[in-house]
């Protein structure tokens, strides 16, 4: 009889024992809870104090190959201030902390993460480390394609200016003559294709003639200051396709 209720007890406790740990098993935790020790055990990692991956890991899985919004959510909160971090550290982004400070770049970093690590890629990150390198790395890309961005817009809205050309007065002039004053001049003249082209950029921005002017002195080559204007715009559309003229005003305006 006492062996029977010692034997009995005995159960009762192992049983207890592994209902206690299965509760702790990620798994069969509720997203409140997962965050809850995932964010214990990132404040260890960070501090580079021993961790247990296994909350954060299934924090993940359930956002990246669950779908779950209510996951992706919790990860945006807590790794949010992190990602600022290594925004605001980034060399090249304090120019683009300006008025709207650093939540774009913060949310582009968040966005790239979860476009980029698939459920197929997620099977081989089996570590906290891992997966935060690989959002740091995607910081890094969000910034250098701002970057990259910002110079092509620059050197697109110099170059557009030609679009609105007025009648009388012409805002390419500026355009070119700041592109020639940067010593770039020899790559503007391999793009002259005919003797009215060498004619008009010559008048143009060597003797800052208007286009009137090269007109009514040239009739043979530009009956009409029409003529200009169209020779100067395919002139300058060239330009807008050169390599080596965008290389060179990328460094001009880095």
């Amino acid at each position: 009889m006492e062996s029977r209720k010692l034997f009995q007890s005995f159960g009762s406790s192992e049983d207890m024992r592994e209902q206690g740990d299965s509760t702790r098993q990620p798994e069969r935790l509720t997203i409140s809870e997962l965050t809850h020790h995932c964010s214990e055990e990132t404040n260890k990692f960070l501090k580079q104090n021993a961790s247990d991956d296994r909350y954060c890991l299934e924090l993940f899985r359930r956002a990246i190959v669950k779908r779950d919004d209510d996951a992706w959510s919790c990860i945006y909160q807590q790794y949010a201030p992190l990602v600022l971090t290594w925004v605001t550290q980034h060399q090249s982004a304090a120019p683009m902390l300006g008025q709207d400070g650093s939540a774009p770049l913060v949310n582009a970093a968040f966005a790239k993460f979860s476009q980029a690590l698939t459920p197929a890629k997620m099977e081989n990150f089996d570590s906290l480390a891992a997966i935060l390198k690989y959002l740091k790395m995607c910081v890094h890309s969000v910034v250098a394609d701002e970057v990259h961005s910002r110079q092509a817009r620059q050197y697109e809205e110099a170059l557009e200016l030609i679009e609105h050309e007025p009648a009388t007065d012409d805002p390419a002039d500026d355009v070119v003559a700041n592109i020639s004053a940067q010593g770039l001049w020899q790559v503007i003249q391999e793009e002259l294709n005919s003797e009215d082209e060498r004619v008009l950029i010559y008048l143009a921005y060597i003797h800052g003639m208007k286009p009137s002017e090269i007109s009514s002195q040239n009739r043979r080559l530009f009956p009409t200051v029409d003529n200009v204007y169209r020779i100067k715009r395919n002139v300058l559309e060239r330009l807008r396709r050169n390599r080596r003229l965008q290389m060179m005003f990328k460094h001009q305006y880095p």
